[in-house]
């Protein structure tokens, strides 16, 4: 513990001598009317200071700083009995200003960001000056009788200004921050700084040096060019230079400003004014900068991962633009569709798709434009270059600038053929007969109802094998098994492209006519039942020969499917009743 401490205190008492050196500069320098400074640099030191620390190690130097302050009053400034009150609203303002930038932007790098240049600059510039500059002001007033209006704003200007030009580069230095971008500067990038600080300072010379024409343009032209080639650090450099070497040549009655008919203090005071103008120029630059920087480095680094993956990646990547136009394809859209991407580059994505699929992913398109902040997935065939169809799974994001206008969509692409072969025959299962290859139930089913909902109406024909359980019985099931896969196979046989046989379960089947009259239906069913009659099958070394019951039903459009169904089953149960090897028409 007492080995930390005493680095501590030793540069407590460093900072306070430096905070008593400034403070005794000013007030020699820069107290016009024997009120207080027209500008002071010491709060800028302290705040900077406390701002790299911890609240708790704040004591030793707010100490050292006091004792500094007081010793300097005392001896060029308002004398010993306002040495202990000014000591403390300094040390007030200090603290104050550097609680507001800890609490607010703890940690951040110094001007690289428009927040911590309007915390800073409300904690340093508005807040922190304004409170101590009613609180001196009222001690002026009460203990010396000086007007309290006139001190409380020479106070906060030269407090204000003081802060807000010399703070940056203090922190600069004490973060450590200026050390680290001067390590990082190349010979080339060195000598760029050097140029650029000694430029602002010869043209800020040149322009403050001479009383003739109004020059107090010139200076931003080189403080601009520094701001943006050299980055935060010329930028605080720049704004001290001009500070320092116009406030010199002004005290010293030199520059445009001389030129102003009015006492000293008021020149003092316009040039305050000029430096403010000055930084609300610069600053703000340099904070976009600083931002365009970082994200330029965020870009790079995303870039180069984004590159790692697309090399290595299997996924097809595009980018689009609003119209639907391709403006970027990865590598791999050659080794899973054939197409080379530069070849593809300007083409609209549409026609690369199965023409069935382009008007959905036309409206998908427009859902993804339409709907920034939501990842989109479809499916879509799509055609490679051999001419094969292929089905693709999309992942589409909107892209969005920073007003949050859309301005292109990027998509990832997976090749998903064989799930969707996979799928398809599952699905293909799930509606299919094992033994017979027909359509079970399941299948029936949804076959019906997309014909009593689209269709112009038909018939439904239900067949069962009469005494079918004396053949498994007799023969054996596999020779059962083979009973069936003989009558599933005739019935094919026997009806229409476009009509369906089913196999219900056990030895029932359906047959789905489609746009066929009860007549029609009915030719067809009884051909069929007088074929299986007639055909025996061979299985299991006999002959077997068995005979069906049918009955058959018409439907109409939008037709209850339960009705249908329930219709034709009464119309079996009628053949089966009147004897079996019939057929019988539903009433």
């Amino acid at each position: 513990m007492a080995t930390t401490r005493q680095p501590r205190i030793a540069s407590s008492i460093l900072l306070g001598c430096a905070y008593f050196v400034i403070c005794a500069g000013t007030l020699r320098l820069t107290r016009f009317d024997e009120g207080v400074a027209f500008l002071w640099i010491a709060t800028a030191l302290l705040t900077a200071w406390l701002n790299t620390r911890p609240f708790q190690q704040w004591t030793a130097p707010l100490a050292a700083c006091a004792v500094g302050s007081a010793s300097a009053t005392a001896l060029w400034g308002l004398g010993p009995q306002m040495a202990l009150p000014f000591a403390a609203i300094n040390m007030f303002e200090a603290a104050v200003g550097a609680a507001f930038l800890n609490r607010l932007a703890p940690h951040r790098s110094v001007l690289d960001s428009h927040r911590w240049l309007v915390i800073f600059a409300l904690a340093a510039g508005v807040i922190a000056p304004f409170l101590s500059a009613l609180l001196a002001a009222s001690v002026l007033s009460l203990g010396a009788d000086q007007p309290f209006l006139r001190n409380a704003l020479n106070w906060y200007s030269g407090h204000a200004l003081g802060t807000l030009t010399f703070m940056p580069i203090f922190l600069l230095v004490m973060r450590g921050d200026a050390t680290r971008l001067m390590k990082r500067m190349d010979r080339r990038k060195a000598a760029e700084f050097c140029a650029l600080v000694t430029l602002v300072a010869v043209v800020s010379y040149v322009s403050f040096a001479q009383d003739r024409l109004p020059l107090l343009f010139l200076p931003m032209l080189p403080t601009v060019l520094a701001t943006f080639r050299g980055g935060a650090l010329s930028t605080a450099a720049s704004i001290v230079i001009l500070a320092v070497i116009g406030g010199t040549l002004t005290f010293q009655g030199h520059g445009p400003i001389g030129l102003i008919d009015a006492p000293l203090g008021a020149r003092m005071q316009f040039l305050q004014l000029y430096i403010a103008c000055a930084m609300l120029t610069i600053l703000p630059a340099n904070a976009e900068l600083q931002q365009r920087a970082k994200l330029f480095r965020q870009l790079r680094e995303s870039e180069a991962r984004y590159r790692v993956l697309m090399e290595n990646s299997t996924d097809i990547v595009i980018n689009l633009d609003r119209s639907g136009r391709l403006l970027f394809a990865s590598a791999s859209i050659r080794q899973i569709s054939g197409f080379a991407p530069e070849k593809l580059i300007g083409r609209r994505i549409g026609g690369l798709l199965l023409e069935a699929d382009a008007e959905r992913a036309r409206a998908s398109f427009r859902r993804i434009v339409a709907d920034p902040d939501r990842t989109h997935v479809n499916e879509y065939r799509g055609v490679i270059e051999t001419g094969d169809v292929r089905w693709f799974e999309t992942h589409s994001r909107a892209v969005t600038d920073e007003t949050g206008t859309v301005t292109g969509v990027v998509s990832a692409i997976r090749d998903i053929s064989n799930r969707k072969a996979h799928e398809e025959r599952l699905a293909r299962a799930a509606l299919t007969d094992p033994l017979t290859g027909l359509a079970n139930r399941r299948g029936l089913d949804e076959e019906l109802r997309a014909r009593l909902s689209s269709g112009s109406g038909g018939c439904l024909a239900l067949f069962d094998l009469d005494h079918f359980k004396r053949v498994n019985d007799t023969h054996g099931h596999a020779a059962g098994d083979e009973v069936l896969r003989r009558f599933a196979a005739l019935a094919r046989a026997s009806v229409r492209d476009q009509d369906l046989v089913a196999r219900l379960g056990g030895e029932e089947f359906a047959v789905v006519l489609p746009d066929a009259t009860i007549s029609q239906a009915a030719l067809v069913c009884e051909r069929l039942r007088q074929t299986i009659a007639e055909v025996g099958v061979q299985a299991e070394g006999a002959l077997i020969f068995v005979t069906v019951s049918g009955g058959v039903a018409p439907y109409l459009r939008n037709q209850p499917p339960e009705e249908v169904l329930r219709s034709a089953d009464q119309a079996l149960y009628k053949a089966k009743h009147a004897g079996r090897d019939q057929l019988a028409l539903a009433a």
